[in-house]
């Protein structure tokens, strides 16, 4: 990564600011602050290249600013930023304060149950995060981000699981590294030190109805959202990959480990002659396949995806988002299982983020969205994101004839991916 200088950055700094701010008033949008509650723009949908540089700039300045001593040791106090949001979200303060209008700490305390002094304290340090401002003293009111989190419930469930039921695990990576070094065995990472089980990550989750139904809503409000933090809307993987020219009008798609099936939904309303499988366990589907408004080209299956794959002679195997939760060897199991059922020139889809290597992507920021998922991986099942190498490799090490061929990506999304392996054995 090049270095810049004060002067530098500030130039980089002033000339972007200008950009967006051009493209505002070309767009109609009066310049919004952080304390504007009304919706405001999307900056990047004004113009993806100048906010992406606008903020790797302002973040690097932040570093050169601040010296290593005080970065370092805000760093090492970050946790404070995570157990500030949760609190909030675990008593939804976001939700009793009007979206127009302000409400006191003392009625904030009284409607939570919480105290009103450490109410006090959570609140005071959220607004140095620009998460609510103290119009006058003990008097509360939103901000734009405040004010997100009341619009979006959903988003919220996903950032409660994170910040309550993850946080503890995360931030026990260390520990757990300290204690198994070597080891990628599911069974042996910051979760099962964190919380003094031996299970898995979904065996732990799975003995506690509480958090297993926060999970299932925070997945559920993850998979709804475009913003950075979520990833990519459902349609991008939809428009990253070439179905209709590498699959033929009449494709069969089995989408494995789909879930309830939202971006098999999307791709079967986009191509009413694709035939779409959606395969996941009983639990996962039951609700999504008696929905009566099911595309018709679109049906569930229950499968196992370590079980030999019972639908033969499909064109496309499309796996998001499975991969990443898995290390190497359970990885390598999967692809395996799908050998029986493959026929020559079937297609294996692999919906992920692309981690990069020692490279540097166009966005400082972007890549630090990708590594933090990498580390949540470790931290939940010794697993990680992988770089396009590494899939290669996987596909390798489960069968030599399936062959690693290319990935594709959206222009101006660094992140998200889609790895193509295509079948070349006889059966």
């Amino acid at each position: 990564m090049a270095a810049h200088t004060i002067e530098q950055l500030s130039e980089t700094i002033a000339r972007t600011s200008a950009q967006l701010s051009l493209g505002l008033k070309s767009q109609g949008f009066a310049s919004p602050t952080v304390n504007d509650v009304v919706k405001g723009p999307n900056f990047e949908a004004i113009n993806v290249k100048a906010s992406r540089e606008l903020l790797d700039a302002a973040y690097e300045l932040e570093a050169l600013v601040l010296g290593p001593s005080k970065m370092l040791s805000l760093m090492a106090f970050i946790y404070h930023d995570i157990s500030s949001l949760g609190a909030l979200l675990e008593f939804n303060i976001p939700g009793l304060i009007p979206l127009d209008g302000t409400a006191t700490i003392a009625e904030l305390a009284l409607k939570s149950s919480l105290s009103e002094d450490k109410l006090t304290r959570f609140i005071r340090y959220a607004t140095t995060n620009f998460i609510f401002r103290e119009p006058s003293p003990g008097v509360v009111a939103h901000t734009a981000i405040s004010a997100a989190m009341v619009r979006d419930p959903k988003f919220c469930a996903f950032l409660l699981f994170v910040t309550v039921n993850c946080a503890n695990a995360e931030i026990s990576i260390p520990a757990a590294c300290k204690k198994w070094p070597q080891s990628e065995k599911l069974s042996e990472c910051a979760v099962n030190e964190a919380y003094g089980t031996n299970d898995t990550f979904f065996q732990w989750l799975s003995k506690d109805a509480e958090r297993q139904d926060r999970f299932d809503r925070g997945m559920a409000g993850l998979s709804g959202n475009d913003n950075g933090l979520a990833g990519r809307p459902q349609q991008l993987d939809i428009e990253i990959y070439p179905w209709v020219e590498k699959l033929g009008p009449k494709a069969v798609v089995v989408d494995v480990g789909g879930g309830s099936g939202h971006i098999s939904r999307v791709l079967a309303h986009t191509y009413p002659e694709f035939t779409v499988t959606v395969q996941d366990h009983p639990k996962a589907i039951s609700a999504a396949k008696s929905d009566p408004d099911l595309p018709p080209n679109l049906s569930y299956q229950e499968h196992d995806f370590f079980s030999p794959q019972p639908l033969h002679g499909g064109d496309v195997y499309l796996f998001r988002k499975v991969f990443h939760n898995w290390p190497r060897t359970e990885a390598v199991s999967i692809i395996r299982a799908l050998v029986p059922a493959l026929k020559p020139g079937a297609r294996v889809l692999v919906s992920e983020f692309l981690m990069p290597g020692a490279e540097r992507g166009e966005s400082l920021l972007e890549d630090k969205l990708v590594r933090q998922m990498d580390l949540q991986m470790m931290g939940a099942f010794n697993s990680k994101e992988r770089t396009a190498k590494e899939y290669a490799a996987l596909f390798q090490e489960a069968d030599e004839r399936l062959k690693y061929q290319a990935k594709y990506q959206f222009p101006g999304d660094q992140k998200s991916c889609i790895f193509e392996a295509v079948w070349e054995g006889d059966s």
